[in-house]
C-alpha cells in the first residue's frame, strides 16, 4: 500500500531528476566562462574544422590533439559558436548535470531495500555530494569531457544496479541483454575518449564477483563486453577508421610502437610525467596526490574521496571475508545494512579494478573524475561492509562524507568573465587569404583564433608537441615540409609574442625568414595577445 510519505519521496525524487541539471546549469554561470589550455589548443579547432571540411587541408594546427576524435567537441561548439556565451555555457553544465540524475537513479537501485522516503532522501544526498568533488567541480561547464563520458560510465552502472535481482537468478536472455545494453553505454564512452577504457574493463571484470553460478557471471560479462565492442564501434569506429586509413594506426600516433606507422616515431606517445616516481609511491599513490595535486595534474585542488576509498574499501573487504569465513552472524548484520549487498560487491570490485588501471595507465586525475563521482555511494558501502553495529556505521559514514566534502576545494583550469561570444579574436585584415598559408609557432595553445580568420587561409603547425622542423624518425616531417615547400602563395606566421623568436628559428630552418617589422597583434578574449607576421624565402631580399 502507497502511503503519502512514499507519494512525496516519488515526487521529490521526480523534481531532483529533473532539477539537478538546471542546478548545475546554473552552478556553471557562476564559476564564469571556460578558457581552459586544452579548448584553447584543440577542443574548439578540432569541432570546428571537422563541420567545415579542414580536416585535410590544415595541418597539425592542434599539436598532436589534431588526431583526437572531434565528435565529443561538436555538441559544444555549436552551442558556442551560435548562441550567446551565457545560454551556451547554461546548456553545457545542465548536460553534465544529468551526471547527477544518474547518480541517483543509481543510488536508489543500490539502497531498494530501503523504504521509500528514507531511499529517497539518502540517495539525493550522495547523488548531490557525487557532483561536488574537486575535480568535478572543477571541470563545470567546462571541454575536457571527463563529465561527459561520465554518462556512459554512470548510465552503465545505474542499468546494472537496476538489473542485478534479475541477472543474478532471472530469466537468461534478458539479464544477458540488460548486461550487454550496460556494455553498449560504456563502449560508447570509450569510443569517444579512449582513456574510458579502464570502466569499461573495471565493469566488465566486476560481474566474475557477483554471488551468482559461476557460468552465469562468465556470460554476463561475456554479453558486457559484446556490448562494450558495439559501443566503441558506434562512438569512435568512424574516427578509428580514418586514423587507419591514412595513418596505419587506428589511434594514432598513441600505440605507435605497435603499428610501427610511418607517419609517427615509433613511440607509445604515452605522457608519462604523471607516473610517480618509485614503486612504493605508485603502491600508495592516494596518499601522495591527495596532498600533492600537481603531480596529478595541471593545477591544485583538493579532494579525500579516493584516499578514504583507498583505506575502506580494503579495510571493508578484509573484514567482509572475515566475516564470511566466521559464520551467519556476521552475514545477518550486514544485511541489515543501507545498500544492497550484491551491487555493493559489483561497485566496489568495478571502481578497484579502475583504479588499478588508472596508476598503472594514467595518473592523470581528471580521468578519475567518474569514480570521484561515485565515491559518496561507493563509501557508504565499504563502511557498510565494517564490522561496527549499525548505528555506529551510520555516523561513521556521516563523518567521513562530511569530512570529505567540507574539505573540498575545486580545480580550476581558467576561466574569465562571461563575454557575448565564447570565442572573438580580432584577426587584422589579409589581402589574398585563399593563396595565404599561416605558420603555427610555439608550442601554446592558439588554434582558437582559426574560427576568426578568413576561410580561404591554410593552417600549417611547424612547431607542436608532434613534430619540429628538427625532428628525427617522424615521417610526418616530410609531409610537413613538402606542404611548406609547394606553397607559392604569401606566408605568415602566428605564435603568441614570446614564442615569436623560436618560431622564427623554427622558420629559418625550413629556408624561411620571418620579417619583425610586419608583426601585428591579434586580441583575443581567451588568452595573451597573439603575433602575426610577415614570411619570406630566405634567399629572397
Amino acid at each position: 500500500m502507497t502511503t503519502p510519505a512514499d507519494r512525496r519521496a516519488r515526487l521529490a525524487g521526480r523534481a531532483f531528476l529533473l532539477l539537478a541539471p538546471v542546478a548545475y546549469g546554473l552552478l556553471t554561470l557562476a564559476f564564469g566562462m571556460d578558457a581552459n589550455w586544452d579548448l584553447r589548443n584543440y577542443h574548439w579547432y578540432n569541432a570546428y574544422a571537422l563541420l567545415t571540411g579542414r580536416l585535410g587541408r590544415d595541418l597539425l594546427a592542434a599539436q598532436m590533439p589534431t588526431f583526437y576524435s572531434p565528435v565529443l567537441d561538436v555538441p559544444f561548439y555549436l552551442l558556442a559558436a551560435h548562441l550567446p556565451a551565457r545560454l551556451a555555457g547554461f546548456l553545457w553544465g545542465a548536460l553534465q548535470g544529468v551526471n547527477l540524475s544518474l547518480l541517483y537513479v543509481l543510488a536508489s537501485s543500490c539502497l531498494r531495500t530501503v523504504p521509500l522516503p528514507k531511499r529517497t532522501s539518502v540517495a539525493m544526498a550522495l547523488a548531490a555530494m557525487g557532483g561536488l568533488g574537486g575535480g568535478t567541480l572543477g571541470l563545470i561547464g567546462t571541454t575536457f569531457q571527463d563529465n561527459v563520458v561520465s554518462l556512459g560510465v554512470l548510465g552503465a552502472l545505474a542499468v546494472v544496479a537496476a538489473s542485478l535481482p534479475g541477472m543474478l537468478g532471472g530469466r537468461a536472455l534478458p539479464a544477458f541483454a540488460r548486461a550487454g545494453a550496460a556494455g553498449l553505454l560504456a563502449g560508447a564512452a570509450m569510443g569517444l575518449k579512449n582513456p574510458t577504457v579502464i570502466y569499461a574493463v573495471g565493469l566488465c571484470l566486476a560481474f566474475l564477483a557477483l554471488p551468482a553460478r559461476p557460468w552465469r557471471r562468465l556470460w554476463l560479462a561475456f554479453f558486457f563486453g559484446i556490448g562494450v565492442l558495439a559501443g566503441l564501434a558506434a562512438g569512435g569506429g568512424l574516427w578509428m577508421a580514418h586514423l587507419w586509413h591514412d595513418y596505419g594506426n587506428p589511434v594514432f600516433p598513441h600505440m605507435n610502437h605497435i603499428f610501427k606507422s610511418p607517419f609517427a616515431a615509433i613511440s607509445d606517445y604515452v605522457n608519462v610525467s604523471f607516473f610517480p616516481p618509485g614503486v612504493l609511491q605508485r603502491l600508495f599513490f592516494p596518499f601522495v596526490f591527495t596532498f600533492s595535486p600537481l603531480t596529478v595534474g595541471e593545477v591544485p585542488y583538493f579532494d579525500l574521496r579516493v584516499l578514504a576509498l583507498f583505506v575502506l574499501v580494503p579495510l571493508g573487504a578484509v573484514c567482509a571475508l572475515i566475516g564470511q569465513a566466521a559464520g551467519g552472524s556476521a552475514s545477518r548484520e550486514r544485511a541489515g545494512w543501507l545498500t544492497d549487498g550484491p551491487a555493493t560487491r559489483f561497485l566496489l570490485v568495478a571502481i578497484s579494478i579502475t583504479y588499478a588501471l588508472w596508476v598503472a595507465m594514467f595518473c592523470i586525475y581528471r580521468y578519475l573524475v567518474p569514480l570521484e563521482m561515485l565515491a559518496p555511494l561507493a563509501l557508504v558501502m565499504a563502511v557498510g561492509l565494517l564490522p561496527l553495529a549499525r548505528r555506529l556505521r551510520i555516523g561513521l559514514a556521516v563523518a567521513v562524507l562530511a569530512l570529505v566534502q567540507l574539505t573540498v576545494q575545486p580545480a580550476d583550469w581558467g576561466r574569465v568573465a562571461w563575454a557575448d561570444r565564447w570565442v572573438t579574436a580580432e584577426v587584422p585584415p589579409i589581402e589574398d587569404p585563399d593563396d595565404t598559408m599561416v605558420l603555427m609557432a610555439g608550442y601554446w595553445a592558439i588554434s582558437h583564433v582559426v574560427p576568426s580568420f578568413p576561410a580561404g587561409v591554410t593552417f600549417v603547425r611547424i612547431q607542436s608537441n608532434f613534430l619540429q622542423p628538427d625532428s628525427v624518425g617522424n615521417g610526418y616531417l616530410a609531409i610537413m615540409k613538402d606542404k611548406v615547400a609547394a606553397h607559392r602563395g604569401p606566408l605568415m606566421m602566428l605564435s603568441t609574442i614570446p614564442d615569436t623568436p623560436g618560431g622564427a628559428k623554427a622558420a629559418a630552418l625550413l629556408g624561411l625568414r620571418l620579417d619583425p617589422a610586419s608583426c601585428r597583434a591579434i586580441p583575443n578574449n581567451l588568452g595573451e595577445p597573439l603575433n602575426l607576421c610577415g614570411i619570406t624565402h630566405a634567399a629572397v631580399e
